[in-house]
């Protein structure tokens, strides 16, 4: 019941402040990612209140009903008004529960000047949603190394290759991704699936020019070894200058991992799954990279594209 009142006093907050979808700051990443630690630094920049991972089947009920894949793909030329729908009320602050809400104190959804959107499930439809909603700031599509994506799920111990299996078929417009999905079931390995799932979804984003046009890629690694830069690049982008409090905080790790991370240096961090992986293992992740003709990222730990 308490978070039940919670929740409603928390979406009339923010039915009374009328957030439009353009307004929203949104943050497109994926899971073990570091997102959270780049979202808590926008967050400190003005009032703002995170919207947790809005895309999340088993915990936002409107996205199952409506037949979301985990990782939605829809063609950036779709007409698919229920989704659309869908999404502006997400960017407005119009979807909340116990688990969009988690992020933040309840009061700082009515102090908000900004709702940050943090989703790790929308990659897949970044192209689509550009094109959709004219974002007053343009979306960070926010990129790590997809083997120390590998590396992290399965040292986590939450990836599931058959449900991997079954998220293939799921939601509309897989007739689009018939060629993919036979090509991941075909790999042997978890870290190999796991590569090409990444590839999968983000490459209609990495090879969309208004995409590219129209957001700001961010990688993790380049964040990690010089996070004032690149944070100060966000705001260039967006034409604002950045606020002094937000220089003292980019050093400082999410709460999510700053246990580990104080113990690191930047190279260590951006470098260390190297050790979770054989170089057979690098060479058949790299050989799926190429498959999918992916250019960002390759056997090295930095990115090949820093997109400056």
């Amino acid at each position: 019941m308490k978070q039940h009142l919670r929740s409603a006093f928390i979406s009339t907050a923010l039915r009374v402040k009328r957030h439009k979808p353009e307004d929203a700051i949104v943050l497109s990443c994926d899971p073990r990612s570091g997102s959270t630690w780049i979202s808590e630094v926008l967050g400190a920049a003005t009032p703002s209140a995170v919207i947790w991972e809005p895309f999340h089947r088993d915990n936002v009920p409107e996205v199952k009903d409506l037949g979301f894949a985990w990782r939605q793909y829809i063609p950036a030329d779709a007409d698919w008004p229920e989704a659309e729908t869908l999404i502006r009320k997400v960017m407005s602050g119009g979807v909340i529960n116990q688990w969009t809400s988690w992020a933040n104190p309840a009061v700082d959804f009515l102090r908000a000047e900004r709702l940050i959107i943090k989703c790790c499930r929308a990659n897949g439809f970044l192209p689509w949603m550009v094109r959709k909603i004219a974002f007053k700031r343009k979306p960070i599509h926010f990129l790590r190394h997809p083997f120390a994506i590998a590396a992290s799920q399965i040292k986590m111990g939450n990836f599931d290759t058959d449900g991997m299996d079954r998220d293939l078929d799921r939601g509309p417009y897989t007739q689009c991704m018939v060629e993919t999905s036979r090509y991941i079931r075909g790999l042997s390995t978890d870290e190999e699936k796991i590569v090409a799932m990444w590839c999968r979804t983000h490459q209609a984003a990495l090879n969309d020019p208004l995409t590219h046009e129209r957001t700001i890629r961010v990688h993790y690694e380049n964040l990690t070894m010089d996070p004032a830069r690149e944070i100060q690049r966000v705001f260039d982008r967006w034409g604002e200058s950045m606020p002094g409090n937000v220089l003292s905080l980019v050093r400082k790790a999410s709460r999510m991992t700053e246990k580990t991370s104080k113990l690191e240096t930047p190279e260590q961090q951006v470098s260390k799954w190297r050790k979770h992986f054989s170089d057979k293992q690098v060479a058949r992740m790299t050989n799926v990279i190429i498959d999918f003709n992916v250019t960002n990222y390759g056997e090295n730990v930095m990115p090949i594209d820093e997109d400056s």
